[in-house]
């Protein structure tokens, strides 16, 4: 019996991710394709189903231009890619409309994608890639697995970017039904997994697969990035992500202000979103000379900005949602072996950094204690630099990316 099972394991597998989101967009999907990756080197062929890159800024690169569908291969994924309406995170409406597009264009398409899959994984957000990967695992007779990255429209109804109404109640119930549809669901964090348990879902079929981090947070040096902006003499405090809606920014801004007389610290914002324009505002209304916003930088060089903070710092709403939470830049954040300064009261990502270490955390409404946890730091107060080194071993011994790629790989095989 043994013996059929490891036979089983080394079988070779045809896999096919639905994904609205893939690099070289931004942002966390970047985990499907580090995963893909790693399921090709093992000797599988996976394919993705995705749409024209346009996240977050709503731009569709050249290349990707002028066709409602094509292929490339990416280091050995085949990457098919469907015709949507390009929309920036500024405008929502017109983002779930994409959304709806991207469904018909992929499910058409999706026929013209040649072969038999063994395993279909369907990865939400958005709620309609679960139907639609339900639909294409149904017509190919493959398994279904459904990748939960987070819970709508839990998450926007707790944000409040949706309404409690008939019509989210309605959703919630098409989406759960889907979920005890699958075969299998992978789950981000523990608070997911705990909140499928809640409705339902035996234990049995669901596995957590964090995003974890790849090598080159940790390998990356300066390159530079002081020199080039300025910053050579500067205490660096460095946000790096999505500027958006999920983010409790404002907070960030308001210590800046309280840190002024202390000319040597900047505070740097690399990314962009929905808030930019507001935050910006907010810097100008105040004044502040001690807060620079760069924008989007290229994927490759983010490494650098980490590396070269001597504080890195996120802040979510508190709102019952994000006690599940775990920003995946945190595991990017903890590898580039700097101090981490966490805008939150409780929550999983708050257990875990003081599990790596030590949870520098304050609460989103609280400027004051953000204030001083920046000056403890810069003076020394607190040893940032161990800390740091902390929350990289830690980082290291449990969430180097190809740990979790092995485990995603190993639930797929014994599918």
């Amino acid at each position: 019996m043994q013996k059929a099972v490891l036979f089983s394991r080394n079988i070779r597998m045809n896999i096919l991710i639905v994904t609205q989101h893939f690099p070289p967009e931004r942002g966390a999907v970047r985990r499907l394709f580090e995963f893909a990756r790693y399921f090709v080197q093992n000797g599988h062929t996976v394919s993705v189903l995705t749409a024209i890159p346009n996240y977050p800024d709503g731009v569709v690169p050249p290349q990707y231009r002028g066709k409602f569908f094509q292929s490339e291969v990416m280091e050995g994924v085949t990457v098919y890619r469907n015709w949507i309406v390009p929309a920036s995170n500024r405008y929502p409406g017109k983002r779930m409309f994409g959304f709806l597009v991207f469904f018909l264009t992929a499910l058409v398409n999706s026929f013209r994608i040649k072969g038999k899959f063994d395993v279909v994984v369907a990865s939400t957000p958005p709620v309609t890639t679960p139907v639609l990967g339900w639909l294409i695992s149904r017509f190919r007779r493959a398994k279904f697995i459904i990748e939960v990255r987070d819970l709508q429209p839990e998450s926007a109804e707790d944000f409040g970017n949706l309404n409690r109404s008939l019509f989210t109640r309605l959703v919630k119930k098409i989406v759960h039904a889907f979920y005890r549809k699958a075969d299998k669901i992978v789950s981000v964090t523990d608070g997911i997994t705990d909140y499928l348990a809640t409705i339902g879902i035996p234990s049995e079929r669901i596995v957590t697969v964090k995003s974890g981090f790849s090598s080159e947070f940790v390998e990356a040096g300066f390159n530079g990035i002081r020199k080039k902006f300025g910053w050579e003499e500067k205490f660096l405090v460095v946000y790096a992500g999505t500027l958006g809606w999920a983010h409790s920014l404002e907070t960030v801004i308001e210590a800046a202000g309280q840190l002024t007389e202390h000319t040597d610290i900047c505070f740097v914002f690399v990314g962009d979103g929905n808030k930019r324009q507001s935050l910006e505002e907010m810097v100008r209304q105040r004044g502040l000379k001690n807060v620079v916003f760069v924008g989007a930088q290229p994927l490759e060089t983010i490494p650098h900005f980490l590396k070269t903070s001597d504080v890195l710092i996120e802040s979510l709403k508190e709102v019952p949602v994000t006690k599940g939470t775990f920003p995946a830049k945190l595991y990017e954040y903890m590898a580039s072996g700097r101090p981490i300064v966490f805008g939150s009261r409780e929550g999983e990502a708050v257990k875990e950094l003081d599990k790596a270490g030590g949870a520098l955390s304050f609460p989103t409404d609280d400027p004051d204690r953000l204030r001083d946890l920046i000056l403890q730091l810069k003076s020394g107060q607190i040893d940032g630099n161990h800390l740091g080194r902390r929350y990289l071993e830690h980082a290291t011994q449990h969430h180097r990316r190809e740990i979790w790629a092995e485990k995603y790989l190993k639930t797929l095989q014994e599918m």
